[in-house]
């Protein structure tokens, strides 16, 4: 607290002082590098105090910033010559990776608002001349703070900072996944929309295999009031990557709310063809069956709602072929844990008269 005093008493002083402002940020400059001298002599003794050693750490380096800033302030004649600068990158550049790891504590703690002001500290530090390329953690670090941002509903400080991880391929697929996200909070636009639709399906591309991006783009498309740009995005999908089972099943998923079942059972079979153990395609496949024969059977019953025997047969054969699906549906979903497929299975195995 005393501390926190005597600078709020310091910057005053400068900034109310203009005649002397060179003289004054020299002595100020000089008061706070004897408190950096100070608190190096006392972090060793508190170290084994992680709370005690890390907070140790976070004034020493916002002590740095504030020494560098008085410290770097240009003399009567304009000159600039930092006394301090030098020496103080040198000796405290090893505690910005100490910085990163108290924030990382905090942040375990679920202390958001005390990470996300170590880690801010942080990047402020290595934005510095004073510490000029001595960062090793951007990435990491812009990361965490746009993942708070972003919990805080904080969308456009969220995006800046994913921005900067971004930059760093250790941190960029999950950068992406919250840059794009906070996009999507904003779409107030044709603008917007282009430009999210856009950047969603660069990043889509750069990582085809991403489930999430994936069912963003199916999310943003099935939202519109056209539909055709959902059926023209599975079509193209398929063109560019025909060994992609989730664009067979989408598009078959189309054609079943478009009760195209022909086409959709082939999407489908295309799907399982893929990967025999896709359960929600190889499921569908026998739905669309069900389907198929119950329309038929509607089209083809008489005022009587009797049928011919061959008519029977034909709506037989796809109920047969319906149950087959199903029963593999069972093998590959045993406990019913993805799919509820026994209530259909029993209705169809009652019309077989099984």
């Amino acid at each position: 607290m005393k501390r926190c005093i005597i600078f709020s008493f310091l910057l005053l002083c400068t900034l109310f002082s203009p005649p002397c402002v060179g003289q004054n940020a020299r002595r100020t400059a000089k008061t706070i590098n004897a408190e950096i001298d100070g608190l190096l002599q006392e972090l060793p003794a508190v170290k084994q105090d992680t709370a005690a050693y890390y907070k140790g750490v976070v004034q020493l380096m916002k002590d740095a910033v504030i020494c560098d800033y008085f410290d770097s302030k240009p003399d009567k004649k304009g000159k600039s010559s930092p006394r301090y600068r030098m020496t103080n990158g040198k000796r405290l550049s090893p505690y910005l990776s100490v910085l990163v790891d108290a924030g990382m504590y905090e942040y375990s703690r679920r202390k958001n608002e005390e990470a996300m002001e170590i880690f801010k500290l942080y990047l402020d530090c290595v934005e510095r001349p004073l510490f000029q390329g001595k960062d090793n953690n951007m990435g990491l670090v812009a990361y965490y703070v746009s993942l708070l941002s972003y919990g805080k509903e904080d969308f456009a400080e969220a995006e800046r900072y994913a921005d900067v991880a971004l930059k760093d391929s250790n941190y960029a697929k999950d950068a992406a996944e919250i840059k794009i996200n906070c996009m999507k909070t904003h779409l107030e636009s044709q603008q917007d929309s282009a430009r999210y639709i856009t950047a969603l399906v660069e990043l889509y591309d750069m990582a085809p295999t991403n489930d999430v991006y994936f069912k963003m783009l199916i999310d943003y498309f099935s939202g519109l009031k056209d539909r055709t740009q959902l059926a023209e995005f599975a079509t193209e999908e398929i063109k560019k990557r025909p060994d992609n089972k989730r664009a067979w099943a989408l598009k078959g998923e189309i054609s079943m709310q478009n009760k195209e079942w022909d086409e959709a059972i082939e999407c489908f079979r295309q799907a399982v063809a893929i990967d025999s153990s896709y359960v929600q395609a190889v499921y569908d496949v026998g739905i669309c069956y069900v389907s198929k024969a119950e329309e038929l059977r509607d089209s083809l019953e008489d005022d009587r709602h009797k049928l011919t025997k061959s008519d029977a047969n034909r709506i037989k054969a796809l109920y047969q072929e319906a149950r087959d699906w199903l029963l593999r549906t069972a093998g590959l979903d045993e406990n019913r844990q993805l799919i509820e497929w026994k209530k259909i299975l029993d209705q169809v195995n009652k019309v077989l008269g099984l």
